[in-house]
């Protein structure tokens, strides 16, 4: 059945892989520049001490902090920029503009040299590239998906932002082991990038326009020819009748509501919930700790007692590893059968229980020989694995797909956008403590983190709604702005006018009394 799924949907497939290059240039620029701090090579030519291990060196802590958290500054205003950009120009264009302009803060971190000020800038730029790739790409993706495999896909964006954060540790582990200490050894692994942010930028062009933006816009039969393609099925099929009829009715609704998007549409108490529901989900899922870990993973390798450089490169690509593997099989056997909510309780409780084991031995047997590993070093490195388990399970995949399935049509590019600024202005907070509060307070940083995560379990019980196996036009139904009957007159209505519009421009008649009855047309779940 899984089988005859993915061939079904292997267009859509493709359009995730090309689309989701933007969360791997994410996953690849965070977890390279973590890296190649660890780098005395890019100290050397940056003017940074060597020889001090983690964040032991203020000034080394400093640099650590302005590199990582300027990108997110970046992404911030990048995530800001594209709610407005996808609504107008739409999800493809919207994605190409963004994706050029990573190219340039790229370029532009590659070609610095010995002025810390370039990399800075170049990572600015960077970052209004992949923060607007972060709050198109959900919602491109999500807007293209089935609902029955719409939680798999989606969350492919977690997944290949691991693969390029662990693909950029295991090329800085590399580097470290057969490149002589130079120019080169930290300048080869930042200016990778480069290549998918290229290929990215060229599948693009191959892509076609997310059919629900397009039906937002009046383009009807391009919006039908879109999602018939994307399904592999004719025009006139059945199901395709439907799920169009359901996203016509669905935008219909939302324009007898309001003329224009505007704020009282989002204040309205159904949606209202959803903003607020993806502002909160974005702040916990920073305050998880996981992003600590992520960006820091070297220093942090260090600071718990794995302290030759290459000894901690090796250990973060284990980590990356780990979390690869961990995203892909969730994402395949999990998330659309456990559904988003248990998974998300149960990721909370697992990541509290390893953060607090962390902080607790980190405590009670602090390294002290910094030229062997302890076994509590080993332990620690242990439950650093288990906790990422854990929220390669959770809260790494599961935020971007509610995301980006919650909001109806007209209001998904500001939900998301909103969505994604939060996890930026957070993830930059992160960034900026991190570094210092390991530095300042050692083990109570992890019992620190540990809390959040009690904190964000408690909200999910309460708050968050089950969304799996629902089509994007039910949420309104789930989060009550509309009733289910009246959805289910207007999807005849809209149905209705489609077949006698069809009947009339290709058959010629009038009208034959055709009445199709929602009951005869089989769901879009029904063939998958």
């Amino acid at each position: 059945m899984a089988q005859v799924s993915f061939f079904k949907n292997y267009r859509v497939y493709l359009l995730t892989s090309v689309a989701y290059m933007g969360s791997l240039l994410f996953g690849y620029d965070t977890g390279v520049m973590g890296s190649v701090l660890a780098l005395n090579s890019f100290k050397d030519d940056f003017g940074l001490p060597t020889g001090s291990s983690g964040f032991a060196s203020t000034k080394n802590a400093q640099v650590s902090s302005n590199v990582v958290s300027l990108l997110t500054a970046g992404c911030f205003f990048g995530a800001i920029a594209a709610a407005f950009l996808n609504d107008k120009y739409g999800r493809r264009f919207t994605l190409m503009g963004f994706a050029f302009v990573f190219l340039i803060g790229a370029a532009i971190q590659t070609s610095a040299s010995h002025s810390i000020g370039q990399i800075y800038g170049g990572r600015v730029v960077a970052g209004l590239g992949i923060g607007g790739l972060s709050a198109v790409t959900p919602v491109f993706v999500s807007e293209n998906c089935p609902p029955a495999v719409r939680g798999r896909i989606t969350g492919l964006f977690q997944e290949f932002l691991v693969i390029g954060s662990t693909f950029a540790y295991w090329l800085d582990y590399g580097v470290s082991l057969h490149i002589k200490p130079s120019t080169s050894q930290w300048r080869i692994p930042v200016g990778i990038q480069l290549i998918p942010g290229g290929c990215m930028l060229l599948g693009l062009f191959f892509l076609k326009e997310s059919p629900r933006w397009l039906m937002k816009q009046g383009r009807y039969e391009e919006a039908t020819a879109n999602l018939a393609y994307m399904r592999r099925e004719e025009t006139t099929d059945p199901e395709i009748m439907k799920e169009i009829a359901e996203i016509r009715a669905s935008i219909e609704e939302e324009l007898a509501a309001t003329e224009g998007v505007t704020w009282k549409e989002c204040l309205k108490p159904g949606n209202r919930y959803r903003f607020m529901s993806a502002f909160v989900l974005m702040f916990w899922q920073q305050f998880s700790g996981t992003n600590s870990i992520g960006y820091y993973a070297p220093e942090i390798f260090q600071t718990i007692g794995v302290s030759k450089t290459n000894s901690s490169l090796f250990a973060t690509g284990v980590y990356g590893t780990v979390k690869v593997f961990s995203t892909g099989i969730f994402l395949i056997i999990g998330i659309d059968k456990l559904g988003r909510r248990k998974s998300l309780l149960f990721g909370a409780a697992w990541m509290m229980t390893m953060m607090i084991i962390l902080g607790a031995v980190l405590a009670t047997h602090p390294p002290t020989n910094v030229n062997a590993v302890s076994p509590a070093s080993i332990a620690m490195v242990v439950m650093i694995y288990l906790y990422v388990i854990g929220y390669s399970a959770s809260w790494g995949p599961i935020p971007w797909v509610y995301l980006s399935e919650i909001f109806p049509t007209r209001l998904r590019s500001y939900g998301v956008g909103l969505g994604a600024t939060t996890q930026w202005l957070f993830n930059f907070v992160i960034t900026e403590v991190t570094p210092n509060a390991i530095n300042h307070i050692g083990w109570k940083t992890f019992i620190m983190f540990a809390v959040f995560c009690l904190a964000m379990g408690v909200w999910v019980f309460f708050f968050v709604k089950e969304t799996k196996g629902r089509s994007l036009e039910d949420m309104d139904i789930l989060f009550g702005t509309i009733d289910p009957e009246k959805r289910a007159e207007d999807i005849e209505r809209a149905l209705q006018n489609k077949i006698v519009t069809e009947e009339l421009e290709n058959v010629g008649l009038k009208d034959k009394g055709t009445s199709v009855r929602m009951a005869d047309v089989p769901s879009a779940e029904a063939k998958l």
